[in-house]
């Protein structure tokens, strides 16, 4: 990301992702593979966010998008605080959505954990396509996931990771200690992290088709070029001269 300015604005230039939201993604019937991938982009995300020491606090499917690889990436920071600034008070946050951790409603502190209940929340709607709330009258867990595992469909390892990630108490909350609960989980054993991370794995979303704006697309790599010549320009020593002339 770079930004530049000029008499009037600020100019942010961030990466351009031409795939679509995951939004739509949510509506199709997805394999534990997809489900796991999918899940395993944005864990990603968050890790590279958390060393920035940011909190999200939007996770939801409209802010994750596909890139032209079919990789799943995090947008849309308009709600991100900086939590190494524990005072902040904008960590005791009135932003509420469908994916609201409990400890937000009880107008408590948020934190990385928060983020990590919409996870849950979001790998729970890829697979049984409701909500938790939709589906409250099963009061037995082992009968819900009975209802959506026929023939074995997945694995009693995805449910233990959703069902640990939406858990009301924090302090039982998957990641509660580091986002390497999550890494670690049982779930992912065996799973390449280093070549996901390199964009080395086949992203199993290859085969699901999308209809491209491809004038968009084409439009942005034309913007694209300007800019490299517009930052060209400005390292010019005539370009350089002539701004400390006006510089009074």
């Amino acid at each position: 990301m770079s930004h530049f300015q000029d008499y009037e604005n600020v100019y942010i230039i961030t990466t351009y992702f031409d795939g679509v939201s995951s939004s739509k993604i949510a509506l199709k019937i997805l394999s534990e593979k997809q489900i796991k991938f999918f899940t395993a982009c944005l864990i990603i995300s968050l890790k590279n966010i958390r060393e920035q020491k940011i909190i999200h606090r939007d996770l939801e499917f409209k802010n994750v998008v596909m890139d032209k690889e079919n990789y799943f990436n995090l947008i849309d920071f308009s709600f991100s605080v900086d939590y190494s600034n524990r005072n902040n008070i904008l960590l005791k946050c009135n932003i509420f959505r469908d994916f609201t951790p409990p400890e937000i409603l009880n107008n408590s502190e948020c934190d990385y954990n928060s983020d990590y209940y919409r996870l849950g929340y979001m790998i729970f709607y890829l697979v049984f396509k409701k909500y938790p709330w939709e589906l409250h009258k099963f009061t037995n867990i082992s009968v819900l996931i009975d209802e959506k595992n026929i023939n074995g469909k997945y694995s009693i390892e995805l449910f233990d990771f959703i069902f640990k990630l939406y858990k009301k108490d924090i302090k039982e909350r998957l990641g509660y200690n580091s986002i390497y609960e999550l890494i670690n989980h049982p779930w992912f054993n065996g799973f390449n992290w280093k070549k996901l991370e390199n964009k080395k794995i086949n992203s199993p979303f290859n085969n699901i088709r999308f209809k491209r704006k491809d004038i968009i697309c084409k439009a942005f790599r034309k913007d694209e070029r300007m800019i490299q010549n517009y930052k060209k320009l400005i390292m010019s020593n005539s370009y350089i001269k002539k701004i400390k002339f006006f510089n009074f």
